[in-house]
């Protein structure tokens, strides 16, 4: 009896086996086409040919040294060429990663760069038929769109080349019979929030509000990162028009817009906890061009401005519950704080710090800091949550008010993630107003959505689907306060 059901076992794991290889060869027989900025071509090494009125995609991975929040600084550029032997007809367009997951809703956006002929500067012959050169604020895998608009195929030599530049080869699958693999991304479910969020298209764009049901979608205003006051009945914005720039403040139906403090290139509006003060950060960048960035803090009543103390690049401001003190992002410090009433700012995370190894179930040192962007004191004043640069892709972690205990909250899907390349950001994260659940934005759909966790990474929902089915959102990775979340 006992042999009977170890035969029965070893057939139903062959068979297993076999289902499984099966799958995977399936999934892996055919390889990218080129048809789409979502199946797009490796750079080829030899000579290719592109048909008539044609259109291919092909990627490339740039690594940036450095990310700056508000002037672009490069250290190495990516070079692209395209030599046809100099036939015409042929044209070619850089795309970033975000742009190319929004050509295929709209494939007349424009490209942040294109090939035109490079000239010898002593001869003026034509050296390359088409050329490129530039850098990004922001790693990732970037999109070449090479188009043929001649009614014959034309024969091309496709180089890139870089010093942060990798061409990956082709993903392949070579299966092992063992255990098969569960070829199923693991999906996400959907919900509904409790309460009333406002949130911007993108910096500068429209404003919206909404229920957390994604009923009563109204658009009350346009400007930059809107804040809700405590109470829900007010939010705050900044706007960089050049006729009125400044901090502004409207009621929840838009009406009574008014601003109270006047100023360029204010961003991250965040209200006290007794609504008396606005905090917010300015560029004071000066004349030597190396970026400036410092908090302020007005009283909305008076209109009077203080500036608490901080480091030279003092980005998304929030406050502790109490209303004492706020904390700011610096990505060449970690994050900080500073009393602000007076007093110099203390670090929370930085490269001194300590992050919690989950497989040793240890504090472990920092020994580098990764880029952080668009840190937040949760309501409850227990934890700051925070989006770390996370080699490939942006991750949601949180840290202790204290600076300790730094923990992931989002991961990726390793199906999408090691089998297929797709690398999901987690970004723009906002807490809810009892500080049980994150807010967030995701782009694991090939667009910008909504996304809720509890603190710890579990229970991840979809939320707010008919809202984004309807409307665009746009994240450029620039420290955004994409929404606001309140009662």
């Amino acid at each position: 009896m006992n042999r009977s059901r170890l035969v029965i076992k070893l057939l139903a794991l062959a068979i297993a086996v076999f289902l499984g290889v099966s799958i995977v060869s399936s999934v892996f027989a055919t390889g990218p086409t080129g048809a789409s900025p979502l199946d797009p071509l490796m750079v080829p090494t030899d000579s290719q040919t592109i048909a008539p009125h044609t259109t291919l995609w092909f990627y490339f991975d740039y690594v940036t040294e450095r990310i700056s929040f508000a002037r672009l600084t490069m250290r190495a550029n990516a070079n692209v060429i395209v030599n046809t032997s100099g036939n015409p007809g042929l044209e070619f367009g850089i795309y970033t990663p975000e742009q190319g997951r929004d050509w295929v809703r709209d494939p007349s956006i424009t490209p942040v760069g294109r090939g035109t002929p490079y000239y010898d500067a002593l001869t003026d012959f034509v050296v390359h038929d088409l050329y490129w050169s530039g850098g990004f604020n922001t790693s990732g895998r970037y999109l070449i769109a090479l188009t043929n608009r001649s009614s014959s195929a034309m024969r091309f030599r496709l180089t890139v080349t870089g010093d942060t530049v990798t061409l990956y080869p082709t993903p392949t699958f070579t299966p092992t019979p063992v255990l098969p693999v569960p070829f199923t991304v693991t999906p996400i479910p959907t919900a509904t929030l409790q309460g009333k969020l406002v949130f911007q298209t993108m910096t500068g764009g429209t404003i919206y509000t909404v229920n957390g049901d994604g009923s009563n979608l109204i658009a009350v205003s346009r400007g930059i990162d809107p804040a809700w006051s405590p109470d829900g009945k007010q939010i705050a914005f900044a706007r960089w028009d050049a006729t009125n720039p400044g901090l502004y403040i409207a009621n929840a139906d838009g009406s009574n817009e008014r601003v109270i403090f006047g100023g360029t290139n204010i961003r991250s509006p965040q209200w006290s906890p007794d609504a008396k003060f606005i905090a917010f950060t300015q560029d004071k960048t000066g004349g030597d061009g190396k970026p400036v960035w410092k908090l302020g803090l007005v009283e909305i009543a008076t209109g009077k401005l203080t500036e608490p103390q901080c480091s030279t690049l003092c980005y998304v401001p929030s406050w502790n519950p109490d209303g004492t003190a706020l904390a700011f992002t610096d990505p060449g410090v970690g994050i900080q704080a500073t009393n602000v009433r007076e007093g110099p700012a203390w670090r929370i995370l930085g490269p001194t710090g300590y992050y919690w190894d989950t497989a040793k179930n240890a504090p472990m040192p920092i020994l580098h800091l990764p880029p952080i962007q668009s840190s937040k004191w949760s309501p409850d004043g227990k934890r700051i949550v925070y989006v770390e640069r996370a080699h490939d892709r942006w991750e949601l972690k949180a840290v202790k008010a204290d600076g300790s205990f730094s923990t992931g909250i989002t991961n990726q899907d390793p199906i999408l993630y090691i089998f297929y390349g797709v690398r999901v950001n987690s970004v723009a994260p906002t807490w809810s107003p009892d500080s049980q659940q994150i807010l967030y934005l995701a782009d694991r759909n090939g667009k910008w959505e909504f996304f809720v966790t509890d603190p710890n990474g579990q229970n991840i929902r979809q939320v707010l689907k008919s809202v984004t089915d309807r409307v665009a959102l746009r994240f450029d990775f620039q420290n955004e306060r994409m929404m606001d979340w309140t009662k």
